[in-house]
């Protein structure tokens, strides 16, 4: 599903109207009646009462247009309603106007609040079973200030079932930050398109359950725009994962090298090994520093190890490059990073065999450590590179504040792809899948419980394994971090956020999958 900054949707609202010959009203009554159909959905649900009492607060521009739009027709399905204008009612035009007129029409009781105090205000507040927001639309940017502020304030202390018309009052939808006050939303029916705000940040704190109303605009409009940012959906992945051929044979799935590891880190590598196979991958081999490779030997029996020339400290030496090289060969992907430090002769081995393999390569962990004094190495690559950095590590490749990355993730992963010609998957909290042809894609899946040490080395398994298999890099790294997000998620139902482990997302990676359409 296509998500969108502010000004692209009112770029396609103009669009529709202009080159679709899509009449402004009629973009206004489809958003009443997509906001209608939430409505009954929540009554059929048992969430709100078949009918109440509702208190509809409309600021003067098309936001409270369609606020008024929806007065009319929970009118006509015998609520009680009444309608609260916040801002000058003078502001008021166009079809916001026109609808306006309707429901004066139709004597339905409209007060402006000159006063966020007033008696009418909190009278309707308490007895109502739904409160809408329908005050500031998606060009609001800043703080709240005035009546808008208290009202905001007002709302989210009375404990009621609140919608929000495409956008929570007090959010900025391009950035999913709200400075001070902003409406606490139970449900925001969004129209057109999901703003980028709604589904990263804080946006889904705020928003509540997100509902999409299309108000019917074509995809043709979209696609002029040139709007190329998605929400995964399951339904994205269906292509991808499906069951296989009954002549399929292990060489179908193809041959995962992973490169990973060092004394003390051993597990590292494991993981990605067992997150690769459990993602299925037709042969994974795993290659550590011959002072680890004891400690992995025999731990997972259809996994192939060896060890790796090491510096006689247990982690890997500039001589290892070579030996990299000529198994990634056979392979079809190279995994590298995982615990393996950033020795200097670690960092020289990284490097080198950045420049000189031509497989389809996953750079991880350490190994994007390894190269953040030099980030312009990752433009010799001859083949496609996929880097999964975790914030800290995006940090150090771009010599930022970690907290610098955490207000710009999108526009980071973006620029970082375009610049260095990767395939940046920037994890944490809505993981970033940005390409360096200018597609992104905002992953919805995962919770708190995956912050916890081994959970990206299972990423870059499952992204290695989904490479392995035929997928494109592109395709693997949006499908791998929905399946790792979504196991995250089962695995948190069944342990908890606080005691889930990487290894408890591994368990549940080959249900995901089966859920998805793989047998």
């Amino acid at each position: 599903m296509r998500v969108c900054l502010s000004e692209q949707m009112r770029k396609a609202d103009e669009v529709s109207i202009k080159d679709f010959n899509i009449p402004g009203i009629v973009l206004m009554e489809n958003a009443a009646l997509g906001i209608i159909k939430e409505v009954e959905k929540d009554i059929c649900n048992g969430i709100l009462p078949k009918k109440g009492h509702t208190s509809i607060i409309c600021g003067t521009g098309n936001n409270g247009g369609d606020g008024f739009a929806v007065a009319r027709h929970l009118a006509s399905m015998d609520w009680d309603v009444e309608v609260f204008i916040c801002g000058d009612k003078s502001r008021i035009t166009g079809d916001a106007l026109t609808n306006l007129q309707v429901i004066k029409k139709l004597n339905m009781p409209i007060y402006v609040i000159e006063d966020p105090d007033m008696v009418e205000l909190d009278r309707s507040l308490s007895r109502s079973q739904l409160i809408i927001d329908g005050m500031l639309g998606t060009g609001f940017r800043g703080r709240l200030r005035g009546n808008y502020e208290a009202v905001v304030e007002k709302i989210n202390k009375q404990h009621k079932f609140v919608l929000s018309i495409d956008n929570p009052t007090g959010l900025n939808c391009d950035t999913g930050f709200a400075e001070e006050s902003c409406i606490k939303a139970d449900k925001t029916v969004t129209l057109g398109l999901p703003k980028i705000g709604l589904v990263i940040n804080d946006g889904p704190y705020y928003c509540g359950e997100l509902s999409v109303c299309g108000l019917s605009i074509p995809e043709e409009v979209y696609e002029s725009i040139g709007i190329r940012r998605f929400l995964t959906e399951i339904d994205d992945l269906r292509s991808l994962i499906k069951p296989r051929k009954l002549n399929n044979h292990k060489g179908s799935f193809g041959r995962v090298f992973i490169a990973a590891g060092s004394k003390g880190m051993e597990g590292a590598g494991l993981l990605a090994a067992k997150a690769a196979l459990r993602s299925g991958a037709g042969i994974v081999e795993l290659a550590v520093p011959e002072g680890a490779f004891d400690a992995v030997r025999g731990k997972i029996p259809v996994l192939i190890t060896r060890g790796l020339s090491d510096d006689g400290e247990g982690c890997l030496s500039f001589k290892c490059c070579e030996e990299i090289l000529f198994e990634a060969e056979k392979a079809s992907v190279l995994l590298i990073g995982p615990g393996i430090r950033t020795t200097q002769q670690v960092k020289e081995a990284v490097a080198n065999t950045i420049i000189n393999c031509s497989k389809p390569l996953v750079l991880d962990a350490d190994g994007l450590n390894a190269i953040s004094d030099e980030p312009e190495i990752l433009l010799k690559r001859p083949e496609t590179t996929i880097i999964t950095p975790h914030p800290g590590e995006m940090a150090r490749l771009m010599d930022v504040s970690t907290s610098e990355i955490q207000q710009n993730r999108l526009e980071v992963a973006e620029n970082f792809a375009n610049k260095y010609k990767v395939i940046v998957v920037l994890k944490g909290y809505r993981t970033i899948i940005a390409a360096p042809w200018g597609e992104t894609w905002i992953n919805p899946t995962g919770n708190p419980g995956m912050a916890t040490a081994g959970s990206g080395d299972v990423l870059g398994g499952v992204i290695a394994s989904f490479i392995a298999q035929g997928m494109s890099p592109m395709e693997a790294a949006v499908c791998g971090a929905y399946i790792h997000g979504a196991a995250g998620d089962r695995a948190a139902e069944k342990f908890g956020q606080w005691g889930m482990v990487a290894s408890d997302i591994i368990k549940y990676i080959p249900h995901t999958i089966m859920d998805i359409g793989g047998m």
